[in-house]
């Protein structure tokens, strides 16, 4: 992957977030189950986009590459934008500005993640390539949600095809 795939997994991430409820889908999976949304967006784009299989042992490769980076650095912007949020409502005129220069660093903290995990996926070993994006998308969903050990119940398997489902929208509104 090049700086232009890079880019283009950035720009795929941020209108896929954007797109519908998938924010609220997302969202509730890290905050339930402490999944991180750039690998779970990862997964999905190189299937679609990559046309590649991860597997588990794929995402412990690329966990770990991401690791110090977010725990040391996206973890505590968040908590800070979450705080600062929550105290709004005390200092609403000036609080707007510092909230919005939390989140443009959040969100540059999750582009360079991003860039980081195109940078690891180059030296993954054993890749096997299909032609069924939305399979190859679902089996990566798979290979993730084993990592974190995650219920294999009903609700998660919807969820996963509505992550799919959400991709083939987004994908399909892109020039």
């Amino acid at each position: 992957m090049t700086n232009s795939t890079s880019l283009k997994f950035w720009q795929f991430s941020l209108a896929y977030y954007q797109h519908s409820n998938s924010s609220e889908i997302l969202l509730g999976l890290q905050n339930k189950y402490a999944l991180d949304i750039n690998l779970t967006l990862f997964a999905l784009w190189v299937g679609w986009i990559e046309s590649t299989a991860l597997l588990k042992e794929h995402f412990q490769i690329l966990d770990s590459s991401i690791t110090n980076w977010r725990a040391d650095i996206i973890q505590p912007l968040r908590k800070i934008r979450q705080t600062a949020k929550a105290q709004t409502v005390l200092f609403s005129n000036c609080s707007d500005n510092f909230l919005n220069m939390a989140s443009d660093i959040e969100l540059e903290a999750e582009r360079i993640c991003q860039a980081l995990l195109c940078q690891e996926y180059l030296n993954l070993k054993n890749l096997s390539k299909g032609s069924n994006k939305k399979s190859l998308a679902t089996t990566n969903l798979d290979s993730y949600f084993s990592l974190l050990t995650l219920p294999n119940s009903q609700n998660i398997g919807e969820t996963k095809g509505k992550l799919v489902n959400l991709t083939e929208e987004v994908l399909s509104l892109s020039p």
